[in-house]
Order: structure tokens, then sequence, then C-alpha cells
């Protein structure tokens, strides 16, 4: 040991030491910083598990090289003279100048890790490296941008509370890196066994499920596909309702909030689309069930899953519009001149032939309106 520690006197493996103990300061600071944020950074498992120790190791790498470098030095010298060892004399006023500038530098260097490390666990939270950076998330990204959870960051949604749900979403942020980089996950990307949806306590942070809504108005400006494109509104009064007794009557959508009842249904399929069994549990606890015909099986040799806000709020952050909702949305904007004969018509007929590639839709879509208008006005 005394030998290595011998050779370990050389600036190689002293910068090496300076960065793998930045490395390891990195990795403690990030892991600090998130569990006194507000909410956790399912990213910050990239930073502390995979880029603070690739640093790591790099430290530890030039340590090696600078032991290696400073033993085939000193066989050299062992031929010529008596072997070079690093030694500092702070009586020699360059010794003292190499040293200052040496330490000077590992405190920059430690104050740009910690730094760095702060303003990329702030990057990473940001919407913009969740929808743009990371994820090549274009239409989920700009659906975004115009629901009532614009201003929500991604985080905030999609890390689920408590120990267990942090640390799974730091070991899944790794595997998920792992699949980017080997290009093999399936696409579109579904909720299924292995990529869960958010429970529902993330959407209870927010949004209060014992609240009385009543009755909501909604109204619905749309365009008919005629050649004025005349434009028409829908209003709906909806029964919201509410599922707490205690805070107002009982009923309407929000009686599925599982708070005075317990809904259960089993879905024979990864989607959750086909649904052959609900049983309704009253506060009395009195159970009611339905199953379609064909379904015989013995429920209890399924899954049964309990109802919760994401089976009907299913896209709350991300609801994408079909092309007749879109050109709806621009003619209503002024982004689609409504007074262009067909414009509604024609431009939907466009949106919804079938493209092989984003760049094959945008030209054929281009030249069929070219054609349909030749002269624009």
């Amino acid at each position: 040991m005394p030998g290595f520690k011998r050779h370990l006197r050389n600036w190689t493996s002293w910068a090496g030491i300076v960065l793998a103990t930045s490395a390891v300061f990195a990795f403690f600071l990030l892991i600090a910083i998130d569990f006194m944020a507000g909410h956790r950074n399912p990213y910050v498992g990239i930073l502390a598990y995979v880029v603070a120790p690739g640093f790591f190791l790099l430290g530890l790498a030039l340590i090696v090289i600078g032991v290696l470098l400073h033993r085939r030095a000193e066989r050299r010298a062992l031929r010529i003279e008596a072997p070079h060892v690093l030694k500092i004399d702070l009586s020699r006023p360059r010794d003292r100048k190499i040293l200052t500038v040496f330490a000077i530098g590992s405190v920059a260097f430690l104050f740009v890790t910690a730094l760095g490390s702060y303003q990329t666990y702030q990057y990473t939270e940001s919407v913009q490296f969740c929808g743009k950076t990371c994820h090549s998330m274009q239409p989920e990204f700009v659906s975004s941008e115009h629901t009532a959870h614009a201003k929500v960051e991604c985080v905030a949604c999609h890390v689920g509370p408590g120990a267990t749900a942090y640390l799974r979403t730091k070991v899944n942020g790794v595997n998920q890196l792992y699949h980017t980089v080997a290009n093999d996950y399936e696409r579109p990307i579904y909720v299924n066994a292995a990529n869960p949806r958010p429970p529902q306590a993330i959407c209870e942070q927010c949004h209060w499920p014992k609240k009385y809504a009543g009755s909501v108005e909604r109204t619905y400006r749309h365009f008919l596909s005629d050649e004025k494109n005349t434009p028409f509104t829908v209003r709906l009064l909806l029964y919201v309702g509410g599922g707490d007794p205690s805070n107002g009557p009982e009923g309407g959508i929000h009686f599925h909030m599982n708070i005075a009842n317990k809904i259960e249904y089993i879905a024979t399929d990864d989607r959750l689309l086909d649904i052959p069994w609900v049983r309704i549990t009253d506060p009395k606890g009195a159970t009611t069930e339905y199953r379609t015909p064909d379904f015989k099986g013995d429920p209890a040799k399924f899954r049964i899953r309990r109802m919760d806000c994401m089976d009907c709020h299913s896209r709350p952050a991300h609801k994408v519009h079909t092309p007749n909702d879109a050109v709806d949305l621009a003619l209503l904007t002024g982004r689609l001149d409504a007074s262009i004969p067909w414009v509604k018509s024609k431009v939907v007929t466009a949106l919804v032939q079938p493209y092989a590639t984003k760049a094959e839709g945008l030209q054929k879509i281009a030249l069929a309106l070219h054609e349909a208008y030749p002269n624009p006005a």
C-alpha cells in the first residue's frame, strides 16, 4: 500500500481524485435536493445513478492512468538516475503557485459541480425537457399546452406519492434510458402492467374528490361541412353531482367517485376496454353485480380493479383533437378563414387520409389544398 500511495503522487491521479470526489458529492447533493423538493423528480434517477457514477468511474480511470504513467516513468528513471517522486515544497514559489492553482481549481470544480447538478435538476423538471428533450412526444406535448393542466409540470403527475413510488420511479427511469438507447420499446406506448397509469392519489393532490359539483354547463362551437361552413353551437348541462352525501346529494357522474360507493370491475384486455363484469357496493355493504351474457367465469379468478379518476378522465392533460375538432378550433380562432367555401370539408378530408410519415402527410396535405384552392384570395 505505501508503494501504491507513492504512485498517486502525480497530477493526473490527483485530478482523478478530485473528479471522483465531485461525482460522489454530486450524487448525494442530487439525492438531498430531490428529498427536500416539493415533489419528486423521476429523472434524478438518471442523473444520480447513471451520470454521477459515470463521472466517478472516469475519475477512477484517471487515477489508474496516473498510477500507470507514474510507474512507467519511475522504471525509466531507475535506469538513468534516482526515481522521480512528486514533492511539494511550500518554501519554493513555483510549488506554492502550482498548489494554489490546483486548490482553487478543485474548489471551483466542486462549486461548478454543485451549481451544474442543481441547474440540471431544475431543467429536468421543466416541461420543455420532458416534452422535447427527453421524450419525442410532439402530439402529447402540444396537446398538453391546450388543456387545463398546461401550467402543471409533467413530474407533478407522472410520479406517485410515497417512498415506494419514489424508488420505483428512479429504477424505471434507468430502465427507460436503456430501452431508449436500445430503441426496442413498443410504439405507440399503451398503458399496461409494465407502464401503469398514475394512481388516483396524484389527482387528489389538486382535486378534492368529495367536492359537490352539481350541474355544470358546457358550450361547444362547431361548423358544418357545407359550402358556407355554417357555424352552430351545442350547449350541454352535465349532471356532475357528487359522491359524498355529507357535501351534497349523492348522484350524477361523480356517483362513481368511490367515496360513498365502491365500484369494481374486471377488464379482460390490457387497454381496459373490454369490461364484462361490474360490482357496486353501497355504504351499507350491499352489493350488486352486472355482467355481460357471455361472461360465465368466476370473478375471483380475474384481477378485480377498483374504479378511479383515470377510468373516466383517461387523458386529462393530453387530449388530442380529432381532425374534425381541430378544424373547428382553427375556424373558431381565425387560423382558417370561414368565408372560404367548403374549407371545413376540404381540410378535414385532407387530414383523415392515411400517410406513411409526417413529412409525407404535410406534403400531400399542402398539395391537396393547393389543388382545391389554386388561386387563394
